[in-house]
């Protein structure tokens, strides 16, 4: 690739998500492209500080990793001429970039990649990698669609966590371990407990607690984010669950452990270490797929649930990796039930159960495997945007 700088934006809607998503793909671009300047300009720097602790979420312009990161509040005319604009602006999740740049844009050829939100609905083939029309004529823009198949954008593959997949197979107990200790509990095999993280939206979990409070096994879960433990403390006084301290229940057979905030990576190989994921949102959707482990996806949640449609068209095109129909259909039904909440509420308002969720986890485990393994080896995000660039730019050339 020849365009030697890009800029990417970032305006924080959904807090640690937005900003983890373009964390996520500044992180990998740069790391694909070393010799290029790749700076991430975010509307609030205090989240991404919870991503990547080192960054001073009072300091206007800093450097880590090779990346620069511009809290873009503080941009105005004169900080936007100090640091001059790149070859590439990215509008992560279609994000307005600051007039001040977009001026300064004017004035030479800049490239605009408007990278949407990911979807697996049909219709984003008919956008992906589209012009979009501008009145200043120096400027070229493109929409750029993610996705999960082939002539989609496809989706961010995070390396480090590539590197590690298979040690962090290999040393499972001494991995979690490494966090149960802070828990008192320390455990020499695996083989009669499940391990499963939560990261949702606000909702009730009464009905989730009661199904796999009949399963054979000790289960572990791992709630990260402060609207599942909140909720999820919620489920556990009503269903008068033991109080071992501030970040560890008991209830039956379910040990409940209340999760500090971990780095980007850390949630990520953590992610890989469990028996089932329930996730929320995009990023930790798309990690949790990328972990080959079994998961319930908590969709952001839209107007007349609108979000279902995007839980259906998913669930068409997961519909693929799967050998087994009925077992499909038990997870698709859970899967649209889970979602059919219309807000976040800590009650329990959705009417799923999950006894067939565990009876086909290998099931679901496969198919996982298998569209993982399609993933990773055709819908990588930043292989697929450079050859795109590249493109363009001969094009631009001829």
């Amino acid at each position: 690739m020849h365009y030697k700088s890009i800029d990417i934006f970032c305006h924080i809607i959904d807090n640690f998500g937005d900003v983890g998503i373009a964390y996520r793909f500044a992180k990998e671009f740069k790391l694909a492209h070393l010799s290029c300047d790749v700076r991430l300009f975010v509307s609030d720097l205090r989240p991404l500080k919870g991503i990547l602790p080192v960054i001073d979420s009072l300091q206007t312009v800093q450097e880590h990793e090779g990346i620069v990161f511009v809290d873009s509040t503080k941009l105005d005319n004169i900080l936007v001429d100090a640091l001059g604009t790149a070859d590439v602006l990215v509008e992560a999740m279609g994000c307005e970039i600051p007039e001040a740049v977009m001026k300064k844009a004017e004035q030479r050829d800049t490239l605009i990649i408007n990278l949407e939100y990911l979807s697996a609905e049909k219709w984003i083939k008919e956008y992906h990698r589209k012009p979009s029309l501008l009145p200043q004529a120096r400027l070229k823009k493109y929409f750029y669609m993610p996705g999960f198949t082939s002539e989609s954008g496809g989706v961010i593959i995070d390396s480090q966590v590539e590197m590690s997949r298979q040690s962090l197979s290999d040393d499972r107990i001494k991995h979690l371990n490494s966090h149960l200790k802070n828990f008192g509990i320390s455990l020499t095999d695996t083989k009669d407990t499940l391990f499963g993280s939560i990261f949702t939206y606000a909702r009730g979990f009464d009905t989730f607690l009661s199904d796999i409070g009949k399963i054979d096994k000790t289960i572990y879960l791992f709630i990260f984010g402060q609207k599942s433990r909140e909720s999820m403390i919620q489920s556990l006084h009503r269903a008068q669950a033991v109080i071992m301290s501030d970040a560890h229940y008991t209830l039956k057979n379910i040990q409940v452990l209340i999760m500090p905030f971990l780095p980007q990576t850390v949630y990520d190989q953590f992610l890989c270490l469990t028996d089932f994921n329930i996730v929320r949102g995009e990023d930790s959707f798309v990690r949790a797929i990328l972990s080959g482990k079994p998961f319930i996806w908590n969709a952001y949640l839209q107007e007349n649930i609108y979000h279902r449609v995007k839980v259906e068209a998913f669930l068409e095109m997961f519909s693929n990796y799967f050998n087994d129909d009925i077992a499909f259909k038990n997870y698709s039904e859970l899967l649209l039930e889970f979602n059919q909440a219309a807000e976040e509420q800590q009650v329990q308002t959705t009417r799923e159960r999950y006894d067939n969720f565990f009876e086909d986890l290998n099931k679901i485990n496969h198919a996982t495997r298998e569209m993982s393994y399609f993933i990773r080896f055709n819908c990588d995000l930043v292989k697929k945007l450079t050859g795109f660039l590249n493109q363009i730019q001969m094009e631009m050339v001829q």
